[in-house]
């Protein structure tokens, strides 16, 4: 038996400094469609449940989950059409063994192609200085000096991803990461991956209405023990509800 949590437990919020109100959605509704979730994942052990076994692609085994990577973060939400029919939409955090985009989850809030080229461009700045860090004497000015190099070249790939990211409203806006994010001093690494805004940024260029959304941890637990399988938790405040604010605007209009 998974945890059960109460609407005010779990569920999605943020601050929207547009219209100087918070937002947010409860969990009750998308409980049941996470339980189900959560039952495909540990009886198909894959992410393409979907699919005949024969035909499922090994990469999007579970079995990574319980690894040395540890697990990750699910999400459920529950929207309504504009012709008022339900409709379930699931999303996990990050991406999966390399890959962000797979069929009956949503994609994440930038371009795949553009980001992995972006990467690749930076790794040829990137890799040699760590070469260098590798070969220097640890401590030296040399040393130090290489290691302040890399990390302003990884800074600028970062800023970089940040501008391939767009952030959709319900009010049919369209931001960047950095004007969509609410907090002024400096945006997390893995902003706009996990699941919340994943699945409100689907829905919003989907015109679809959101009702409830669930989200919970799936496989080993976190190292620190904060997160284990099965358990339900609210959006992060470091990440998400900076963001989600600006993203859920509209929403109770529709």
């Amino acid at each position: 038996m998974y945890e059960q949590v109460s609407p005010e437990s779990s569920g999605c919020m943020g601050y929207c400094s547009d219209c100087g109100r918070s937002h947010g959605l409860p969990s009750q509704k998308a409980i049941p469609h996470a339980l189900l979730l959560m039952t495909q994942l540990r009886e198909q052990g894959r992410f393409d449940f979907e699919l005949p076994p024969a035909e499922a692609n090994p990469l999007l085994s579970t079995h990574v989950l319980y690894t040395a990577m540890r697990g990750k973060m699910f999400g459920v939400l529950v929207c309504e059409d504009a012709g008022g029919k339900e409709v379930v939409l699931r999303a996990f955090s990050g991406k999966h063994n390399g890959l962000w985009n797979v069929s009956g989850w949503v994609p994440p809030l930038m371009d795949e192609q553009r980001f992995n080229e972006r990467i690749e461009s930076g790794n040829v700045d990137i890799h040699p200085l760590t070469d260098l860090v590798l070969r220097l004497e640890k401590g030296s000015a040399d040393w130090s000096r290489a290691v302040a190099e890399r990390k302003v070249a990884s800074q600028k790939v970062l800023v970089d991803l940040y501008t391939l990211y767009e952030v959709h409203n319900f009010k049919n806006e369209k931001r960047s990461l950095a004007g969509a994010f609410r907090i002024q001093k400096g945006i997390p690494n893995g902003t706009g991956d996990c699941c919340a805004p994943k699945l409100l940024n689907h829905a919003a260029k989907n015109k679809l209405k959101p009702l409830s959304i669930a989200e919970f941890f799936w496989g080993k637990e976190t190292a620190s023990g904060s997160k284990t399988e099965g358990a339900f938790y609210p959006s992060c405040t470091d990440k998400c509800q900076p963001l989600l604010g600006f993203m859920l605007c509209g929403a109770d209009s529709l």
